[in-house]
């Protein structure tokens, strides 16, 4: 698309320079002042052949802008030179390629000391052009061709003496008049491509801006909602696990006591019941999370310890609960966390401990903040391998800066023992 726009662009100006005003003369007959410069019409006719030569260059330079914008202004540039040194005809609309050029080298993206540098030289190109005319270097309006050699060396000597002695001025003042409007559209043409570069060279930039604080939002949503789906983990298991544990081992008193004591089996059926009811309005609470934005309802606190310990006991294990020191007001996810690990550390006993053994939980409030230790005096059925609850609970307290063992006690048994630091000072 782009080609066939440079296409159409050259073919207007070709079209522009035939409707031009001189455009008779290049294939009109001669009229005496042409024959005067040229002596004949053979020479007019080859001169106007390279004339229209010249415009060709301007075509390709049209061409290879966006490629090659250097190569297509020098290109441009020589050609609007030949036009300008031309003695009879004026610069034909095709060395607008100039200014096109010289645009598409200064929005291509170049260091600006080149694109200066090429506007530099675009300058002394025309002023030496215009110079040129006005001492006769070269065919022109105001001196005349030159006829020989010796009438070169002649016209040399008189440019040199001007410059030695001063007459030079009016020379100039005259070549700057000359270049003046050249110049000043090479200039805006410049500026307004520059400024048009710098601009997409902004857009750029903020768009980078952009996309980096888009990725780095992502980044951050991806580590939230994992954080989040690792936290729901946790809390599923630590709900779900609890409940089931509660739950085999009523169902298993059950199956024992259903024949035997058939009073005690509807007490331990009731539990089950009870428990299983729970644990699910638990999992559904924590499945809408996942889903939709639901009512928050209250997370377990220290407050509900004593239901967790009745619901064990009621499962046949007796648990000693006990609280020392001063109880202190902590903030709530210190408060989720102390109720997670006595939960872990009571499934675990109902999993692995020998039939018959008790559990004891003591919560001890210090300057230091929060200590935690549950001991059952079982004896592990099969060797305790740390899993998902283990694991979950260690992050927790890891998350707190809190300390956490676990493992068989000294005595017989497994402890489970964490240190909650009272000032909360979560790890990133």
């Amino acid at each position: 698309m782009r080609r066939l726009l440079d296409v159409a662009l050259i073919a207007a100006l070709v079209a522009a320079t035939l409707l031009w005003g001189d455009a008779l003369l290049l294939f009109g007959e001669p009229d005496f002042k042409i024959l005067d410069t040229f002596g004949t019409v053979a020479a007019w006719r080859l001169h106007t052949l390279w004339w229209s030569l010249a415009a060709v260059p301007s075509a390709a330079a049209i061409l290879l802008r966006h490629r090659w914008p250097l190569t297509a202004m020098i290109l441009a540039m020589g050609a609007a030179l030949v036009h300008l040194l031309d003695p009879v005809l004026k610069a034909p609309p095709t060395d607008v390629a100039v200014l096109i050029t010289m645009y598409a080298l200064t929005a291509s993206g170049h260091r600006r000391r080149t694109v200066l540098a090429a506007l530099v030289t675009a300058e002394v190109l025309l002023l030496s052009g215009v110079l040129a005319q006005e001492v006769g270097l070269v065919p022109g309006r105001r001196t005349g061709p030159v006829a020989s050699f010796s009438d070169y060396l002649q016209r040399v000597a008189k440019v040199l003496h001007a410059v030695f002695h001063g007459d030079v001025l009016p020379m100039l003042v005259h070549a700057l008049q000359s270049v003046a409007v050249p110049a000043l559209l090479l200039a805006a043409t410049w500026a307004v491509a520059d400024s048009a570069r710098t601009r997409r060279l902004h857009l750029a930039i903020l768009q980078a801006r952009a996309d980096d604080l888009e990725r780095e939002q992502e980044q951050r949503t991806a580590l939230a909602v994992a954080s989040e789906r690792g936290r729901i983990t946790r809390e599923l298991h630590d709900v779900v696990a609890h409940g089931l544990s509660v739950m085999v081992v009523q169902a298993q008193g059950a199956k024992a006591m259903l024949h035997r004591s058939p009073d005690r089996c509807d007490a331990a059926l009731t539990t089950i019941v009870t428990t299983g009811r729970a644990s699910l309005t638990e999992m559904r609470r924590l499945l809408n999370l996942v889903r939709d934005p639901a009512p928050l309802s209250p997370q377990p606190n220290l407050a509900a310890l004593p239901d967790l310990i009745d619901r064990v006991r009621a499962s046949g294990v007796p648990v000693t609960f006990s609280v020392a020191g001063a109880p202190a007001t902590l903030p709530a996810v210190i408060e989720l966390a102390a109720y997670r690990i006595v939960q872990e550390a009571l499934t675990n006993t109902l999993k692995h401990a020998t039939p018959g053994c008790s559990c004891t939980v003591r919560l001890t409030f210090d300057p230091s903040g929060l200590r935690i230790r549950v001991l059952d005096d079982g004896v592990p059925v099969a060797p305790v391998t740390p899993g998902n609850g283990l694991r979950g609970i260690t992050e927790r307290v890891a998350a707190l800066n809190g300390v956490l063992a676990a493992g068989p006690a000294p005595d017989g048994g497994f402890e489970v023992s964490a240190h909650l630091p009272l000032s909360l000072e979560l790890v990133a």
